[in-house]
Formats: C-alpha cells, sequence, structure tokens
C-alpha cells in the first residue's frame, strides 16, 4: 500500500508544469498579474509569502485557475501587506539538470538577492538586519525609511548616495529604470567616441547601475574609462586598485586605437601641462607619442618630454610643471578673484597659459610675478577690489566724511 501511495505521489501534477521542481502551494492574480507563491516559514512573523510572477501562461498547468485578489484580500489571507512586486520570476526558478544546485525555491531567491546585491547595487539585501526592518514593513503597511536602518551594517558602510538610491529604488522604480537607461545610454556613446573594442554594453551597464546606485559619481567615468581604455597608463598610476571592485574585472578586456593615449597625456600634462597637451592634440604630434608609449617607449618619451620642460621653464630645471605650478596659479587665482584662504577659483586654459608665460617672465621670482599678474589683469575684480580699497585707506579721516 505504502508503494502506491509514492507512486501516485510522483504522478501528482502540480500547480506549474512538471518542469519546475519547486511547486507553488497557490497561484494568485493581482491586478492582471499572476503570481505563484511559495511561503518562508522561518520568519518570526508569520509565514511570508514568495511571490514568483508568472512570466509566461503556458507554465501553469492545465486547468488551472488563479485565485483573484486585491490589496485588502492578499493583505487578509497571507498576514502581510501587498507590495507591488514580485520576488523573482517563475522563469528563473531553475529546472532539469540544474535543479541539483538549489534544494527550495528560497535558494533561488537567495541567489537572486545575491546577483541583485553584486550586479544592481542593492547590496542592503544580504543585511539580515535590513532584511527585517523590510519584513516588519510588509507586515504594518509603514514604508521604510533610513532612519529604520541606522543601525544595521549596510547602514554604516554605504555612502549617501547608496542610501539615497535604496529609497529611490522603492518610491519610485519607473524613474530608477529610466535614470539607468538614461545613464547607460550616455555612458555607452563616450564609450563608442573612444573606438574601444570589448564587452560595450556590458561596460556600460555596469558604470550606469554604478552610478545609478551611488557607489561612484558621474564625473569620475572618463576616469574610469581612462584607466580602463588604457591598462599601461593604469599601471603606471598604481594598477588596477585604483578601479571600483566591480569595474576591475574589465581591465584588459579592452582593446583599440586608444591604446597609450591617456599614458601619453598623463605624461604631457605632468611634465609641460594642459596647455602643451592641447596644442600637440592639434598638431598631431600627440598621437605619435602615444604611437611610441603604446610600443614600449614610455623611457624614452618621458626623457624628451623633460628636454622640452627644462628648455622652456630652465628655472625650474629637473623639475616638472606639476611640481612646480600650482603654487603659481593659486597665488594668481587668489589675486584675480580677490579670494583668501582655500578659497579658489579655477582658471581658464586661456589665463593659465597667460599665467605661465608670466612665470617665464618673472623668472619664478614671487615678487616680480606678483606685479606681473597685477599689470596684466588690471581689470579682473580681485585686483581692481584691491586698488580701490589701498586708494580709500590711503584718504586722510578728515575728509571721509566728503565721499
Amino acid at each position: 500500500m505504502a508503494d502506491n501511495e509514492e507512486v501516485v505521489e510522483e504522478n501528482k501534477q502540480g500547480l506549474l508544469t512538471n518542469q519546475f521542481a519547486f511547486q507553488p502551494e497557490e497561484i494568485i492574480e493581482i491586478d492582471g498579474v499572476m503570481y505563484a507563491v511559495y511561503f518562508d516559514t522561518g520568519e518570526a512573523l508569520g509565514d511570508f509569502p514568495i511571490l514568483a510572477k508568472i512570466d509566461n501562461a503556458n507554465f501553469m498547468t492545465v486547468g488551472v485557475e488563479p485565485i483573484s485578489l486585491d490589496m485588502e484580500s492578499f493583505a487578509l489571507r497571507y498576514g502581510y501587506v501587498f507590495r507591488g512586486h514580485e520576488d523573482l520570476l517563475v522563469s528563473e526558478i531553475l529546472t532539469g539538470e540544474d535543479e541539483e544546485d538549489y534544494r527550495e525555491v528560497f535558494d533561488v531567491v537567495e541567489a537572486q538577492f545575491e546577483a541583485k546585491a553584486k550586479e544592481d547595487g542593492m547590496s542592503w539585501l544580504l543585511d539580515t538586519d535590513v532584511q527585517a526592518a523590510f519584513l516588519a514593513a510588509s507586515l504594518t503597511g509603514t514604508p521604510i525609511s533610513t532612519d529604520d536602518l541606522e543601525g544595521t551594517e549596510w547602514y554604516q558602510n554605504s555612502t549617501e548616495g547608496e542610501r539615497n538610491f535604496m529609497l529611490q529604488y522603492y518610491s519610485d522604480p519607473d524613474k530608477v529604470a529610466k535614470d539607468i537607461g538614461t545613464n547607460m545610454a550616455s555612458i555607452k556613446e563616450g564609450i563608442v567616441s573612444r573606438n574601444m573594442t570589448g564587452p560595450v554594453n556590458e561596460l556600460a551597464r555596469t558604470i550606469a547601475m554604478m552610478v545609478t546606485t551611488g557607489q561612484i559619481k558621474p564625473d569620475e567615468v572618463d576616469t574610469y574609462l581612462d584607466y580602463i581604455d588604457d591598462s599601461a597608463y593604469l599601471d603606471l598610476l598604481g594598477g588596477k586598485e585604483l578601479l571600483p571592485e566591480g569595474l576591475q574585472g574589465f581591465v584588459g578586456q579592452f582593446t583599440g586605437v586608444n591604446t597609450g593615449q591617456s599614458t601619453a597625456k598623463g605624461l604631457i600634462v605632468d611634465t609641460l601641462g594642459m596647455g602643451a597637451y592641447e596644442a600637440m592634440v592639434n598638431n598631431n604630434s600627440f598621437y605619435k607619442i602615444a604611437a611610441r608609449v603604446r610600443a614600449g617607449d614610455i623611457d624614452g618619451v618621458k626623457n624628451e618630454l623633460q628636454m622640452q620642460h627644462d628648455v622652456l621653464y630652465p628655472m625650474f630645471k629637473g623639475s616638472n610643471y606639476a611640481t612646480w605650478n600650482g603654487y603659481y596659479s593659486n597665488r594668481a587665482s587668489k589675486l584675480i578673484n580677490g579670494t583668501t584662504g582655500g578659497q579658489l577659483v579655477k582658471l581658464t586654459q586661456s589665463q593659465q597659459d597667460t599665467i605661465d608665460d608670466l612665470i617665464v617672465k618673472a623668472n619664478g621670482d614671487y615678487m616680480k610675478f606678483d606685479e606681473e599678474i597685477r599689470t596684466t589683469f588690471i581689470d579682473s575684480p580681485g585686483i581692481k577690489n584691491k586698488f580701490l580699497d589701498d586708494l580709500a585707506s590711503r584718504v586722510p579721516q578728515a575728509f571721509s566724511g566728503v565721499f
């Protein structure tokens, strides 16, 4: 008799077709969307419904009719509010030869969590305290705020951008999806414009996710692309550890005409300044230098650039532009813009070129350099206001009331 019962059990048809090893307890329909319902029975707050969206009606056994629910009847039936979205897709529940990798559907959910945490910047999914907070929110219907998560390990180790993304992900998922798409299109365009050859779509998606989720800042994208595009440049600066962990795997995967260019640009800017780099790009000599770098002649390029530096700036012979120029440029910026202390206004490239010429004209002498700046930029707000202030201070006190 027992043997017959086992045969009956093996042939029992589930709610999903027999290709699925993990069968749900129920199939429901809310707002026109069907879900396979699995229960996580290990929660202190009660059996928690795991919802697998049925993304293909053919996955259901013929004749099965879903239970029609609305948000109110869902809460009454399961003791939790309906969260408005699925936990996974039925098609993501691996079957056949792959089923040995999973003991039950909750292993699939956990695998999905890990993938989203790694690939989509949703690392809060792996923090059990954060999960508990979300379960409590599902039970009560009270939205999650960052204040509820301050004591979690995820909160302590996350950036403000990552925390803002988490709130946006749940409050306005459509905007998140739109932002990811916009960022991906923009980043892909930047990659293509560099003529980079490799897994372009994968890189664009990864960076777009990292920008959208607050893991990196938008103004860091070009720098990271420089590193990935030119591994020689990255090695020169210190290696792939300069990249976020999520981008390190792309090092060495791209080849193209830009190889050597980031390295060449860095060497030129450090030794001769941005103005020299732009001039070399305009007269095409830059690309010859990049080709030499690509061929492995980095030392030869360095020596040649150093020789040019020592001819242009003999008073700083043996040094390089990046080492000495900052002091003069910051000094000039404060005089031109009238700022003090740590306040600095970035100079335009035209101003920078003029200041570089004045450094040479003053032969590096600070006092003479200041005089040249005051004369050349006499109409700038900082110098004009300083002149008026000095003039006013010289007016005798007895006449001050006239003005």
